[in-house]
């Protein structure tokens, strides 16, 4: 545990506080954020687990959410509880310093949020199995990971990115799928997302450089090329949404 615990300090050392709320077409999140979009109701209780600098809580509660966000690194949440502050949402953004899912809490949510997380779990049945326990009747919970069909990935280009970042797995969409319905889980919705072009500007440090400057405009642009390269060479990230059966 402290061992994690250490890697992902080293990996927000970084992380600094924010002052602006993302729009709906940032290059970084706009994947995760249609799909928040799509199932997050009026007046929701959310949970982000692995929240790290919490800008998509910030986002959340920007619309009006309560949003509370876990992350394993002392850092990223300080860094966010000063966010809060300087957004003016610290009584609708909370963050804790939590190791999930050896460590949970009490509080039921209508929308959990489990992005770019479980790929580094030891224990993702656990975590799948606590997250529904922790989710309201009929709650949703939105999960992203890298896939095991990723291009780059298949010609051994991400296997370094993936020790350096702490992946422990890679998925595919049948196999979290069936994951999820054996923790009680129905499926709603899957998808293959990110193509080649925008897995790559993420994995290499040098082209990674010019993602700050994909804004506005060229967000769409980029995001449309990106897309045609799916059905192609096969999907980077996979999405699946799933409900609460009961």
């Amino acid at each position: 545990m402290h061992n994690n615990i250490n890697k992902y300090e080293r990996f927000h050392s970084k992380t600094k506080a924010q002052s602006r709320i993302i729009s709906e077409n940032n290059f970084t999140y706009r994947h995760i954020i249609y799909f928040i979009n799509k199932y997050l109701k009026k007046n929701a209780n959310v949970l982000d687990i692995g929240c790290g600098a919490g800008t998509v809580c910030f986002y959340i509660a920007g619309k009006g959410n309560k949003v509370l966000g876990f992350d394993i690194s002392p850092k990223a949440i300080r860094a966010c509880q000063e966010s809060s502050l300087i957004m003016g949402l610290n009584k609708l953004a909370k963050f804790k310093v939590i190791n999930f899912p050896e460590q949970t809490v009490k509080e039921k949510f209508d929308l959990i949020i489990f992005s770019e997380v479980i790929e580094h779990l030891q224990n993702d049945n656990l975590a799948l199995k606590k997250i529904y326990n922790l989710l309201n009747k009929a709650g949703t919970l939105i999960i992203t990971t890298p896939s095991l069909h990723a291009p780059l990935y298949r010609i051994g280009y991400a296997t370094g990115f993936d020790e350096r970042v702490g992946h422990r797995r890679r998925y595919i969409i049948e196999g979290l799928s069936k994951q999820c319905g054996k923790s009680g889980f129905t499926i709603v919705e899957t998808q293959g997302i990110e193509g080649v072009i925008r897995n790559f500007l993420f994995l290499n440090p040098v082209a990674g450089r010019f993602v700050r400057f994909i804004k506005f405009f060229m967000s769409d642009v980029v995001t449309f090329v990106d897309n045609l390269t799916i059905p192609i060479f096969g999907e980077s990230n996979i999405i699946v949404v799933a409900r609460k059966s009961s």
